[in-house]
């Protein structure tokens, strides 16, 4: 886009020229000219991450060059690459400087690596004195050399994008704080409901599994376990994600050495050479995170190391300390009343579950022009492990969400507040089969062998009234159309949990106005009646056709009352979800 004051110093120049004006003082006008365009250009440009581009696209055609390069200062005289153009050759992501560089030249010493890339000249860019970028660029493209003039005007032209890339410099610092403090805002929410969880159970053996679990869940980690400081020195305690029999059940530990050696988090390869770093190292842990009560220490948690290595960051160590810390103090809590208050935990754990569970589902359906959303479900048990949910997503789209966790009662709502969680953490990050595959590696980590997930995602568009969704080896939703053959949503793969990792492909499907989707879980298709016959597909199909005038509420209340019918006096043998989607307009 053409700048307007740009454009019009632009058409004076060109008088000029054609009056045949001083060539020298037409020259250095115009390169005020491409000053002030390019000075604008960059304060216009939307964002830091794409002022280094900006930058470098600038320079390259005003110096007719058909390579670039762009580093940024990271601090302490590092630099970090973050734009490059038309370069062949490998340029390192990094690099360090240990002189300071004065103007443009051709590269030398510390910055000799561009020469070998094929770029000619080397421009710093200086802000208050401080050196925040550097900008190299290729051989020009008439193979003419730099002349001093046009070294001296590459200068300038750096000096004029000082003030931008500063300013995309702190912006990019405002958004990695902005990150930083996102991510505690997270682990605070994660640590508040897991304290919630801690203080609803009195169970010993529970409050490790969560314990355990959640750990594991947050590093992504292989296999985590708590052992106890005993008499005899550490005892396996419990643990997740290794076959039994592959951890020792014993460690060696002193309470005294212990307590001096683990004040905090530590890194297994950092502990004193012995046989309990030996021990750690052998089980493949990579990180310990003490228990510890006033007074004396209680035992440690141990993690497997993150996927590809990668060390933990300090917020992660704060959040596994505040989680030990919640851990051992439930663990107390456990041990004192656990004889006392045995019939009475269990009925707690129960309601606290229950409340749970009804707490993540949505109170309210959203309101989108053109479609009517209805939603329910219900628990066979207490609690279960039906789940649904309406998910706010970017540009007015809404996440819509069907699942059922294998089993019953507490354990499936346990693990149905997991999926809820990741589920809502991670929708909208990526396209939809690429949530539910991390959804799948977060749920085979962190579940025994025997527990999976069946998950139906979809996102609605409704302004392009298109769905785009996944079916995770889900009863295929019913798809009834006002005009037209009706369809199962079947596009997808297999289960959530029971393999490491899946392949899921996405569908897509266009809703016109009459059009519904109806989601059910298994309740509904498999609910049994006095003689022992399954609901079953067809007269889900049909108890929706009968409705096809009616709006969502309608027909979800009239597909719940005819599985309800159906099911008589014995009442449910599963929990019971319906999700139902109708396109009004």
């Amino acid at each position: 886009m053409t700048i307007p004051v740009v454009q019009k110093c632009r058409e004076e120049l060109e008088t000029l020229r054609r009056e045949g004006r001083e060539p020298a003082l037409v020259t250095h006008l115009s390169q005020l000219v491409t000053l002030l365009d390019f000075t604008t250009r960059l304060g216009w440009t939307a964002s830091g991450e794409e002022i280094p581009h900006a930058a470098l696209g600038f320079l390259m055609g005003e110096m007719e060059v058909a390579a670039g390069a762009l580093y940024l200062t990271a601090g302490d005289r590092r630099f970090e690459r973050r734009a490059v153009r038309g370069v062949e050759a490998a340029l390192p992501e990094r690099v360090e400087l240990g002189r300071e560089l004065e103007g443009a030249a051709l590269p030398s010493g510390e910055t000799a690596f561009l020469a070998e890339a094929e770029l000619r000249v080397v421009c710093p860019v200086h802000k208050a004195d401080r050196l925040i970028a550097l900008v190299a660029l290729g051989p020009r493209t008439d193979g003419r050399p730099f002349t001093p003039d046009e070294l001296g005007y590459l200068e300038s032209l750096a000096a004029t994008a000082a003030t931008p890339i500063e300013g995309g410099l702190i912006d990019d610092e405002r958004r990695r704080v902005n990150r930083d403090l996102s991510v505690k805002v997270y682990q605070l929410q994660n640590l508040f409901d897991i304290g919630r969880e801690l203080a609803a159970t009195l169970d010993e053996d529970a409050i490790e599994r969560l314990i355990v679990t959640t750990l594991m869940g947050h590093f992504l980690a292989a296999r985590a376990a708590l052992y106890h400081l005993r008499p005899r020195g550490l005892e396996l305690g419990h643990s997740r994600g290794a076959r039994a029999g592959t951890l020792p059940e014993r460690l060696p530990g002193d309470a005294a050495w212990l307590a001096r050696e683990l004040a905090g988090p530590r890194a297994v390869a950092e502990l004193p050479r012995g046989a309990l770093r030996d021990g750690l190292l052998a089980a493949d842990f990579a990180l310990v995170v003490p228990l510890v009560a006033p007074g004396h220490f209680e035992g440690l948690l141990a993690v497997g190391a993150r996927p590809g290595g990668r060390p933990p960051a300090a917020e992660d160590l704060d959040f596994a300390a505040a989680l030990a810390r919640q851990a051992q103090a439930a663990l107390e809590g456990a041990r004192l009343h656990q004889l006392r208050l045995e019939k009475e935990r269990q009925d707690r754990d129960l309601e606290i579950a229950r409340r749970i569970q009804q707490g993540l589902l949505p109170k309210a359906a959203p309101e989108l022009f053109g479609f009517e959303i209805a939603g329910e479900s219900r628990s066979c048990l207490h609690v279960g492990g039906d789940y649904f949910d309406y998910v706010p997503l970017a540009g007015g789209r809404v996440g819509l969400v069907i699942a059922d966790v294998s089993g019953k009662g507490t354990p499936a709502s346990l693990m149905m507040a997991s999926v809820h969680a990741w589920l809502r953490a991670l929708a909208g990050s990526e396209p939809a089969p690429r949530v539910l595959e991390r959804l799948n590696r977060f749920v085979y980590a962190s579940t025994e062998t025997s527990r999976y997930v069946t998950l139906f995602y979809g996102e609605l568009d409704p302004a392009a009234r298109r769905l785009v969704y996944v079916n995770a080896g889900h009863v295929p939703p019913f798809v009834v159309r006002a005009h037209g053959p009706e369809e199962r949503l079947r596009a997808g793969g297999p289960v959530l949990g029971l393999l490491d990792e899946v392949t899921l492909e996405p569908g897509e499907i266009t809703l016109d106005p009459g059009d519904l989707v109806a989601a059910v879980t298994d309740g509904v298709t498999e609910a049994v009646d006095p003689s022992g016959r399954e609901f079953g597909d067809e007269r889900v199909r049909q108890t929706l056709a009968a409705r096809a005038g009616a709006g969502a509420r309608e027909t979800l209340a009239g597909l719940v009352s005819s599985v309800d019918a159906w099911a008589g006096p014995a009442g449910c043998s599963d929990d019971l979800t319906a999700l139902i989607l109708k396109a009004t307009c």
